[in-house]
């Protein structure tokens, strides 16, 4: 056999074996895949745990600090104690040409 037959058998050789194992299902082109995916899930997953955690801090002074809740109430709600009387105002800009 010639070398160059033997080169060609070689490098067909070669060409499969890459083949299958970079294009083959759970060759390492899907592990790549699999593994960027799984960082950015990670990732997700920190930033959820570290929201779940100020969230459950946030429930906590709920539960406990009145004038938190209070604070709360008057911010997010408009809401007044009995006695009080609640005026809003407009601020409206003026446009300079």
């Amino acid at each position: 056999m010639s070398q160059w037959k033997k080169l060609l058998i070689y490098f067909i050789i070669i060409a499969i074996f890459f083949s299958i194992i970079f294009f083959k299902k759970r060759g390492i082109k899907d592990y790549i895949v699999m593994h960027k995916r799984l960082e950015k899930l990670v990732e997700e997953n920190r930033k959820i745990k570290k929201e779940n955690e100020l969230l459950k801090s946030e429930v906590k002074r709920l539960k406990s600090d009145l004038k938190y809740i209070e604070k709360i109430a008057r911010e997010k709600y408009n809401m007044i104690k009995e006695d009080e009387i609640l005026i809003k105002i407009n601020k409206k800009r003026e446009v300079k040409k």
